[in-house]
């Protein structure tokens, strides 16, 4: 697992994590995206429920909250969060239905790639965008799983295994699998 190897950090690096969680603009900006979602039309304990998703998701620490639902992480790939009751991910207040089965499509925007932790790009989405970086993939992406690469130039990506070993490289883009197997990746590369 993933968190196994976080935990041989060390205890210094445990502390520098837990200290831009508490400091984190992430956790500091909730009551104003609180409003946001209380404005969509979310109840208190929706909004309650988002933000402890976002305040507790390995992910999202060390990252800003941009939206109510949406993190830009420490690596500089986006979070976006489903929305209570929806099953795709897409920004609060955007005018996409969040049940849609097009809304995955309109997420994933021109320049990058995009993957889902289960099938049918349900779930909150990932995106990563920046050109020839190795980005660890979440916990819990443990299988089954969905992606789109809609990089520019008809580029590829490239999945790796946990010692960098090549697990798989998508078609060029576009490109998409709506049945994909996240077991053995543990880092996404854009070939741009």
């Amino acid at each position: 697992m993933r968190s196994k190897i976080r935990l041989l950090c060390g205890g210094a690096v445990l502390a520098l994590l837990a200290a831009a969680t508490l400091t984190s603009p992430a956790g500091a900006a909730s009551g104003g995206f609180t409003g946001q979602l209380r404005s969509a039309g979310f109840s208190a304990a929706q909004a309650a429920e988002l933000q402890s998703t976002i305040d507790h998701d390995p992910a999202a620490r060390g990252g800003r909250q941009v939206a109510a639902n949406r993190v830009v992480a420490a690596d500089g790939s986006t979070i976006t969060y489903t929305l209570p009751g929806e099953k795709y991910a897409h920004l609060v207040g955007d005018g996409l239905d969040g049940n849609d089965a097009k809304t995955p499509f309109v997420l994933c925007s021109y320049g990058a790639f995009c993957g889902w932790p289960r099938a049918n790009y349900e779930g909150s989405g990932r995106t990563w965008a920046a050109c020839g970086t190795y980005f660890e993939i979440p916990d819990g992406w443990n299988s089954g799983g969905s992606w789109i690469n809609n990089q520019t130039h008809h580029y590829t990506t490239s999945m790796y295994g946990r010692s960098h070993n090549h697990v798989f490289t998508t078609d060029p883009a576009y490109s998409s699998d709506a049945h994909a197997n996240w077991h053995p990746v543990w880092y996404v590369r854009n070939n741009c």
